[in-house]
């Protein structure tokens, strides 16, 4: 019969090992990042533009996506402009978003 006690405390030790290497890992990266920057930052680079630039980058599509129709609706509250925006649950054509969820609960009552 196999020690579960000896092999679960081996199993610890192991993920233990393993996550402390990575860890110790990010710290080095952590440390180029920051020298990298501190580079950029000697030749003439704006940091934050940098890195804002490197975060819109690494988005996928979808996030891009999002943040793009975000700041859509922000600046069309902004300017007073009125977007007809179909909710995607509504079911029924010529209804706006708040009709429709006034007969749902109609319905429901």
């Amino acid at each position: 019969m196999i020690d579960s006690g000896a092999t679960t405390a081996e199993q610890l030790k192991q993920f233990a090992d393993r996550m402390e290497n990575l860890l110790n890992e990010i710290d080095g990266l952590k440390s180029d990042l920051k020298d990298l920057k501190g580079e950029a930052k000697s030749a003439g680079f704006n940091i934050k533009a940098l890195d804002r630039l490197v975060a819109i980058r690494r988005k996928d599509s979808a996030d891009a996506e999002t943040e793009l129709l975000n700041d859509l609706l922000l600046y069309a509250h902004a300017t007073g402009t009125h977007l007809d925006l179909a909710m995607p649950d509504d079911s029924a054509p010529g209804k706006s978003g708040s009709d429709a969820t006034a007969s749902s609960r109609e319905e429901a009552a």
